[in-house]
């Protein structure tokens, strides 16, 4: 072999050597690259499992106390939320229960805590407080961090660790779930309706004694009013003759029943003349006694009388033939009697004279049975169907008139749920009968608010002052529920915290009656878009009334913006295909308040239902960074 050649084998062996040494160094770092790979998916995976555990189980969690929420607003007046503790139990269990059922250990009590959010009005954001309630926040943490591998929370054991130095990796996840703050503005019927049921055409439905009370109660809420010496129980007009002058003549009493009168006198009667309110008179004559009782005969019987004479002993009028003492029933008579003529009309509208002429032709105190009598229940029931506005008898707001009563108690409840809950919810008020207006300011009877400068606010005792001082026809008379939720909608949009979910509450009564003239929705408009309760494709609900229809539309168009919408309606007279419509397309509840056969039972009813929607508390939200949605 030359020498070249062997020069060239020499070479090439030392250049095989070094290539097998890079070689075996190139298998090392390969298998480590590769561990590496495997250890790191492995993590990856784990890390992933374990974060998907923990947003079920704070989900989980956080449902627990929206489901306690829920279970006290059925407890109606008795009410009594600790949102320091609500559920707080449960809360651990569940989400304890959940992350294991994804194979993932949690200790309940260490890795499950609770906090506050609310809204920082300086940033516009919503930190969260850990450990501060009214707890509305969870938070639930997966941790394997424990040396002890084979512990459930033991660090994670890798496959080719070894390779680089690492036998095992400490994994933490974390995920809190919130229930989310709202912005809520309760619509509130304030049209004339809603003291129907204090007056005395609440008989056939509710009973004339459950009436009769409540009416008792609202007199004695006006102070009660003074009517001199009229009587709360109505009564017919008893007139009292002029004291006798001398021996032979009588003292004479006479009592107007409209179709008759009764008379008692201290002699002896001789005659009775009646004169009927046509002018026309009848006499009677003949008689014996001091006392009867005497009404039409003849072509005047059921005749209406207004006025007698009565002949006793020696009295005389001069009025005609034998005519005796002149007894009236007119305006006057009736002031003198109750002395009412030395005491001014309480009221800055109405007078006595017009509510004499009220007990004598009202439709209501007929069919009542007390026509042409005179008391303070009929009073009660003249200032509720006369007087009822503000402007009017501006007192009746301290009254328990119904429903408007009962709405009343209802959203005192809806304010002091929230109080209690501490959720951060913010609330505002509208009111609406022939239209509509944002309530905003109070200065009477000593109470001063002023929200103009916070129409949405966190003070709900500010709310309800003013809404407690209000009174069914506080503004005027009919229902325009469009105008109601159209300008709780603006209210929303206009005044809202980004960050909260906005929510409606519409209350009502009775029917839509009012809206813009002619009114009639979008071209292009199927009900079945919006009322397919079932998801046949058809309308479950319609109607071609343009006051309902404006009422309905206003109500898409909340729904439209993201606004949830509940209703409640009370009574008979309600419209419950309408607002069980609206609470459907506005993804919210319906609750119908029937009534039941006392008011009682209606007002229970009405706090149960206020209660509820309260408690009806948006579903929890995952946030994974405190105060980061």
């Amino acid at each position: 072999m030359s020498r070249n050649r062997k020069q060239l084998c020499r070479r090439r062996a030392k250049r095989r050597g070094f290539l097998t040494v890079l070689s075996a160094f190139m298998m090392i770092g390969l298998f480590a690259f590769l561990a590496f790979a495997v250890d790191t998916g492995l993590m990856v995976l784990t890390q992933t499992n374990m974060q998907n555990a923990c947003d079920a189980a704070a989900l989980a969690a956080s449902q627990e106390i929206t489901a306690a929420v829920n279970e006290a607003g059925n407890g109606g007046e008795e009410v009594d939320v600790d949102s320091n503790s609500i559920a707080v139990n449960a809360a651990r269990e569940m989400a304890s229960t959940v992350a294991a059922m994804n194979g993932v250990y949690i200790d309940p009590d260490e890795d499950v805590t609770f906090g506050k959010r609310n809204f920082d009005e300086g940033t516009g954001e919503w930190p969260i407080t850990w450990g501060e309630g009214p707890y509305n926040v969870v938070r639930v943490q997966a941790r394997r961090d424990q040396q002890d591998v084979t512990e459930p929370d033991g660090r994670l054991p890798l496959a080719f660790g070894w390779a680089v130095g690492m036998s095992s990796a400490e994994l933490t996840t974390s995920a809190s779930a919130f229930v989310e703050a709202r912005d809520i503005v309760m619509v509130l019927d304030f049209s004339g309706s809603m003291n129907d049921d204090s007056t005395l055409d609440a008989i056939d439905t509710l009973g004339r004694t459950n009436v009769e009370d409540n009416m008792e109660d609202i007199y004695d809420a006006l102070g009660p009013p003074n009517l001199g010496s009229m009587p709360f129980e109505p009564e017919w007009l008893t007139v009292t003759g002029a004291p006798p002058a001398n021996g032979s003549q009588p003292q004479i009493h006479v009592t107007f029943k409209k179709k008759s009168i009764d008379v008692e006198s201290t002699k002896d009667l001789s005659n009775v003349v009646l004169r009927y309110t046509n002018g026309s008179t009848q006499k009677f004559d003949g008689l014996s006694g001091t006392s009867g009782t005497f009404a039409g005969t003849g072509y005047y019987s059921g005749k209406t009388i207004s006025r007698c004479w009565v002949k006793s002993g020696s009295n005389e009028s001069g009025d005609g033939p034998g005519y005796g003492e002149r007894f009236d029933d007119d305006d006057d008579a009736v002031r003198e009697a109750y002395g009412l003529d030395s005491i001014p009309y309480p009221y800055d509208s109405g007078s006595w004279n017009d509510f004499i002429d009220y007990c004598r032709d009202d439709n209501q105190v007929d069919d009542a049975g007390y026509e042409w009598k005179y008391g303070g229940l009929l009073f009660v029931n003249y200032l509720l169907t006369k007087k009822p506005k503000h402007s009017q008898t501006a007192d009746l707001w301290k009254t328990p008139h119904y429903p408007f009563h009962a709405m009343k108690n209802g959203a005192t409840l809806f304010c002091d749920f929230l109080e209690d809950l501490g959720f951060g919810d913010e609330l505002g008020l509208v009111s609406y009968a022939t239209t509509a207006r944002v309530e905003s300011f109070l200065d009477e009877d000593g109470e001063y608010v002023d929200l103009s400068s916070d129409l949405i606010t966190p003070v709900y005792s500010d709310v309800n002052i003013i809404q407690r001082h209000k009174q069914a026809n506080h503004y005027d008379n009919t229902t325009g529920m469009g105008y109601g939720i159209k300008e709780g909608r603006e209210l929303l949009q206009g005044n809202g915290r980004y960050g909260a979910r906005p929510t409606m509450l519409v209350m009502t009564d009775g029917l839509a009656n009012v809206g813009p003239y002619g009114f009639s929705l979008p071209g292009g408009w199927d009900w079945a878009d919006y009322t397919d309760y079932d998801g046949d494709g058809t309308a479950d609900y319609t109607t071609n009334n343009s006051e309902k229809e404006y009422a309905f539309y206003q109500a898409v168009q909340a729904a439209n913006a993201g606004i949830t919408v509940h209703t409640l309606s009370v009574g008979s007279g309600a419209d419950t295909g309408l607002m069980k419509a609206i609470a459907f397309v506005g993804g919210g509840v319906w609750i119908n308040v029937p009534g039941g056969t006392s008011i009682a039972e209606m007002e229970s009813e009405m706090l149960v239902a206020f209660g509820q929607i309260a408690a009806k508390v948006p579903p929890p939200k995952l946030v994974y960074e405190d105060g980061v949605e």
